[in-house]
């Protein structure tokens, strides 16, 4: 193997051993028992049942300002999953996260 190929191959073997690894966790969207709307990567174990991916369709009833406030919750959840120490990020989160602007409040 040429020296210029060993990453290559190397990277390969790593995401062939950990698939699912490099790519960006589904992230979900869910009511606690107080009705606090959440969202995130990981759901409480007893809420499982109630949590359903932030790309589903919204309920009926969702005006537009609760709309962008979902769109917003679900693009900062996205990112969260690359934090890093002190709070930089890590570059691939811009590959795979929508960056929204933070809505004005609903009225």
């Amino acid at each position: 193997m040429k020296l210029h190929q060993a990453p290559f191959a190397l990277a390969l073997t790593w995401a062939l051993a950990f698939p699912g690894v490099a790519s960006a966790a589904e992230v979900y969207r869910w009511v606690d028992d107080f009705g606090q709307l959440f969202y995130g990567t990981e759901v409480p174990p007893h809420l499982r049942s109630r949590a359903v991916p932030a790309s589903a369709p919204l309920p009926p009833g969702t005006t537009a300002c609760q709309a962008r406030w979902h769109r917003y919750l679900a693009s900062t959840a996205c990112f969260d999953q690359y934090r890093v120490v002190r709070g930089g990020l890590k570059p691939e989160a811009f590959q795979r996260c929508t960056e929204v602007p933070q809505p004005e409040p609903c009225s």
